[in-house]
């Protein structure tokens, strides 16, 4: 059994997983301003991390474990 999964108006794929399993893989979220929301607090994550690393308060190996932190936390907002 497959579902259909809708990329845009008119437009889907055949997906083999039954609807409950596919909506919880991939959790989506229909409302405007949480979607917008997100997005504006991924921007913000980035731009304060950029001024984190250009600014030097982090130094060798703490440089990698920041962009992983900041990249969970970007994964995160838009999962």
């Amino acid at each position: 059994q497959f579902y259909r999964f809708i990329i845009f108006p008119g437009k889907w794929i055949k997906v083999w997983y039954d609807r409950l399993t596919l909506l919880a893989l991939l959790d989506r979220t229909e409302d405007i301003k949480e979607n917008v929301l997100a997005v504006l607090l991924v921007v913000l994550v980035s731009l304060l991390g950029f001024l984190t690393l250009n600014q030097g308060f982090c130094k060798d190996i703490w440089v990698l474990l920041f962009c992983l932190v900041m990249a969970s936390c970007q994964y995160s907002l838009l999962k």
